[in-house]
């Protein structure tokens, strides 16, 4: 059986892709679509955008989910699950568009076979 682990992307909703050309920032799609886009295409075994109904990242008071329209500043997390070194080559390909993300990777542990 492969080792898998799992890497957890928090970032904002209104997180911005870097570089990008005006045209590009806009009609591009938003942060979590580009980056799922690139993880599916990279073929990586499983990539969830988990809905966050409330939440805060340092140094800011808490977010609620419960209006239409989101907070720019509302929390997102993107999880990938695959093989470490499928994960490690998928964020070193990915630096410049993670560069201002924090990316957590935790070891999976099997407790029930």
């Amino acid at each position: 059986m492969k080792e898998l682990i799992t890497v957890r992307i928090y970032f904002e909703n209104g997180q911005k892709i870097q570089n990008q050309s005006f045209w590009k920032k806009m009609y591009a799609s938003d942060f979590s679509t580009e980056l799922l886009k690139k993880a599916k295409a990279f073929g990586l075994q499983q990539v969830l955008h988990l809905n966050v109904s409330k939440g805060y990242f340092k140094n800011q008071s808490i977010i609620w989910g419960t209006s239409e329209m989101r907070h720019l500043k509302h929390p997102h997390l993107i999880e990938i699950m695959d093989t470490p070194f499928k994960i490690h080559q998928f964020l070193e390909e990915q630096k410049a568009l993670l560069q201002e993300i924090t990316t957590v990777i935790v070891k999976n542990e099997i407790l029930i076979k």
